[in-house]
């Protein structure tokens, strides 16, 4: 298949250099070649059961840059539909010539043909193993969904199947109707929503995406950000790169939105965005809010605490949120979230609201978070909160609680 090689070294860049998908595709630009696409992500959406498969078939576990070929070829050979299984094996040993590989090419060949006679049905007996590789997360990340959400809400969640569509969104001046009638003047298939519309392809917006005159925004962000109160006063983002939702709310409030993050190039990212999107009262800054500064006591009105996290809601369009996550991490994103959430409560004047979200369907990274710090302070109420499900309408598994200051 002509530039497979470009495909392999996209997720050499994913599988050794710990890129993220989405860079790898553009490094080495595969964003027009869907069947190269494909492989991409079909690939790290394998990647458990396939690694569990290459454990069986080989003794002992070759190199990365040899597993990725290896697994390269296992779904060439699985879902590369009008190729044939010898076909599938054959240009994969042939990839392995391209990119410098010729020693291992034997190897390559014997495991894809054993894969081919014994390897294709092998599944894992145990329970836990098994809804593993049938929904790409760790065995630990399984393991912790279990036990904090039990076997049957947590095979639902991770079973739940999720949009490969893209939502976007126009922006406050341009409106719904102008991007609905721009989508069906370009013959642009589309599927509405109630923030914007979802697109199988967003390359003929790309006028409007530069422009600013629409945007690429997930609906569970949206819903997020219209959980924000409309309380007058200054808005505080407090891990707001790469500003989407600062923009979002900026746009349908009077007064100034404080956009921060830890790091300086993400805080580029925010003041590119709402120049871009033509949006003047967004203010950006550096800051470390796991660090009290008593110069934001009672200051705001509204904070919003979008707190980094697992991602793990979000492996529908990320799937290599599960490649780079470890199970050591989180403790250190839990305690993160906690120091956050807890200067978050600092900032917020009374009668003003905090909205903490995160884009994890983890109770312990979101409603166990609240409840311990609506357990430690009296003075906040419980306004509202939410899980947004991962669903086939472009949903994903975020969630939010509004908790308003006495």
């Amino acid at each position: 298949m002509k530039n497979l090689s470009e495909a392999y070294h996209a997720l050499c860049d994913v599988y050794i250099r710990g890129s993220y998908v989405g860079e790898a595709v553009k490094e080495h630009a595969l964003s027009a070649d869907a069947a190269l696409l494909r492989i991409v992500y079909g690939t790290i959406e394998h990647h458990f059961l396939y690694e569990y498969r290459l454990s069986r078939l080989v003794e002992k576990p070759p190199k990365k840059s040899v597993a990725v070929l290896l697994k390269m070829g296992m779904y060439l050979v699985d879902y590369m539909d009008g190729m044939p299984d010898y076909t599938a094996v054959n240009e994969t040993v042939n990839l392995a010539r391209c990119v410098g590989k010729t020693g291992v090419a034997g190897f390559v060949n014997a495991v894809l043909r054993r894969y081919l006679k014994i390897g294709r049905s092998m599944l894992p007996e145990n329970e836990t193993e098994l809804l593993s590789v049938k929904t790409n997360r760790p065995v630990w990340l399984v393991k912790r969904y279990i036990e904090e959400c039990g076997i049957e809400r947590a095979t639902a969640i991770l079973t739940a199947k999720g949009s490969v569509q893209t939502h976007v969104r126009p922006s406050a001046k341009f409106g719904q109707d102008a991007l609905r009638a721009y989508l069906e003047e370009k013959e642009i298939p589309y599927e509405e929503t109630p923030y914007g519309f979802n697109l199988s392809k967003v390359g003929k917006l790309a006028e409007l995406l530069h422009s600013g005159k629409a945007t690429v925004m997930s609906v569970g962000s949206i819903e997020i950000c219209n959980a924000v109160p409309k309380i007058e006063g200054e808005l505080l983002d407090m891990c707001a790169a790469p500003g989407g939702k600062s923009v979002y709310l900026a746009e349908r409030r009077d007064g100034k939105v404080l956009a921060t993050d830890l790091h300086s190039h993400r805080v580029d990212l925010i003041c590119a965005y709402a120049k871009r999107m033509g949006v003047e009262n967004v203010e950006a800054s550096v800051k470390d809010h796991t660090v009290y500064d008593p110069a934001y006591e009672g200051r705001f009105s509204v904070v919003l605490l979008d707190a980094p996290c697992s991602g793990c809601g979000t492996v529908a369009s990320n799937p290599d949120v599960v490649l780079h996550r470890q199970e050591k991490d989180m403790d250190e994103i839990i305690r993160t979230q906690r120091s956050l959430l807890e200067n978050a409560g600092r900032y917020v004047r009374a009668g003003g609201s905090i909205v903490y979200s995160t884009c994890s369907d983890l109770p312990s990274e979101d409603e166990w978070i609240v409840a311990e710090f609506m357990k430690k302070h009296a003075g906040f109420v419980l306004v509202s909160e939410k899980h947004t499900e991962t669903n086939e309408k472009g949903g994903e598994g975020y969630y939010y609680a509004v908790l308003e200051k006495k």
